[in-house]
């Protein structure tokens, strides 16, 4: 019954439940989570194949005339990996942003399982647990992390 006495008509046939919509949402939200891990995982592999491009580039570069600081290739050389420096923060720096996005798609569907099923436990804590361990990291490689985009707070 409502409020004010009459009866709730019945569910149109084909509709959710509250539980079903709870599954639902967390069968959304996993797809998009499993899509952004492969998005990571192609990140990291395209940026492990600019890391070698750019070394390959670079030691070609310098080695392909007499190594002296007064030629040119030497400088280009230094370019090339200064400019792999900055796109790779910027890999890490995108990387990172992702996983911000992950670790609220991890506690929303930890949320909606624990309300659906009682699940006590959480289903996913890789980047949570992973982003945890990153911020621990101290002193020099910390340092030297967050600056190359690996560990953004």
């Amino acid at each position: 019954m409502s409020p004010h006495g009459s009866v709730n008509p019945p569910a149109p046939p084909g509709a959710l439940t509250p539980q079903r919509q709870i599954e639902h949402e967390i069968a959304t939200l996993f797809e998009e989570y499993r899509t952004l891990r492969e998005e990571v995982t192609q990140r990291v592999a395209s940026r492990m194949q600019m890391i070698g491009f750019a070394g390959v580039v670079s030691a070609l570069l310098a080695v392909s005339k007499k190594f002296t600081f007064g030629a040119p290739t030497v400088y280009v050389a230094v370019l090339v990996l200064l400019l792999a420096v900055l796109w790779l923060r910027g890999f890490n720096r995108a990387i990172q942003r992702i996983g911000r996005h992950l670790r609220t798609l991890e506690a929303r569907i930890n949320a909606l399982a624990a309300q659906a099923w009682g699940t006590p436990e959480a289903l996913l804590t890789w980047e949570t647990g992973t982003q945890n361990a990153r911020m621990q990291v101290r002193g020099v490689p910390g340092q030297v992390g967050r600056l190359g985009g690996w560990y953004v707070p």
